[in-house]
């Protein structure tokens, strides 16, 4: 027996093997949220026909979220200071 043959001799049902990308055959960096199925570069180049928005965080947003975690009380670091950053 050759190595294909020993290293193939398995079906692939469960496991990173057993998927890959839908449009490429690619089986690292697969992104399988909501079942798409698509490695990391197809998503790249196909997620704007997809739908989905790149969403960019504000810099003066990002400051407010520093101030307010970096002088945080609460027992939970990211507990009800979440609370209060979604009221402002």
């Amino acid at each position: 027996m050759t190595h294909d043959a020993v290293w193939f001799s398995r079906p692939r049902k469960y496991g990173k093997g057993s998927r890959q990308c839908r449009l490429c055959a690619h089986q690292a960096g697969l992104i399988r949220k909501y079942g798409l199925d698509l490695c990391r570069q197809c998503f790249r180049e196909k997620s704007a026909a997809i739908g989905f928005v790149k969403v960019r965080f504000p810099l003066s947003m990002l400051v407010v979220w520093r101030f307010l975690f970096s002088s945080c009380l609460c027992p939970r670091r990211y507990g009800s200071c979440t609370l209060l950053f979604l009221l402002l």
